[in-house]
């Protein structure tokens, strides 16, 4: 898959917070996609680390209750993730779904790679998320494979609400959303 290409039609087609029309969509890219605060735990971060200060941003922002984080997922993305919420390693999403207790009673995130995700245990997690749950999947475009497989869990029936930043995908299971997808710049 030709990189540059590939980013240069992402680009054509992403838009800022001008082009986004859902409220809940337009808060999370104004106060945490382009909020400009440097966050105390960027100091422990490399300099240009962008992806975990994205990271740090989205957590923050969230402030979620739980936040699991998929063992084939990169170890500077779980190090970042730590700083701001206590992660909880799961190797499978079956693995992840014998703890749907806290998962369907609290909003949390959910960090997986596309490489790791079962469609059929996928579908089965979509059933039993928190209203208020985000799954972040990394990497999305490295491949055509991944591409394809991410632009079919953005059409489950399930998720209300997709977001697309070339490197990362974001999938919400609002049941107050209308189901839309959305390009943005980060």
């Amino acid at each position: 898959m030709n990189v540059l290409l590939s980013y240069l039609k992402f680009w054509w087609h992403s838009k800022n917070e001008h082009g986004v029309h859902s409220p809940f969509v337009f808060n999370l890219v104004t106060k945490c996609f382009y909020d400009r605060t440097n966050h105390s735990a960027y100091q422990q971060l490399s300099k240009n680390n962008s992806k975990s200060k994205f990271l740090i941003r989205l957590s923050a922002y969230f402030k979620f209750e739980n936040c699991f984080v998929s063992d084939t997922i990169q170890t500077e993305f779980k190090q970042a993730l730590n700083l701001e919420n206590q992660t909880i390693p799961f190797k499978t999403t079956e693995d992840l779904l014998t703890s749907d207790f806290v998962v369907s009673k609290t909003p949390c995130l959910i960090c997986l790679d596309l490489d790791t995700i079962e469609a059929h245990s996928l579908s089965s997690l979509f059933q039993v998320l928190h209203k208020d749950s985000l799954i972040l999947i990394p990497s999305i475009r490295t491949t055509k494979i991944q591409l394809k497989r991410w632009n079919q869990l953005k059409s489950q029936s399930e998720v209300s609400a997709s977001i697309d930043t070339f490197y990362w995908g974001l999938l919400f299971v609002r049941t107050e959303q209308p189901k839309e997808h959305f390009t943005i710049r980060l």
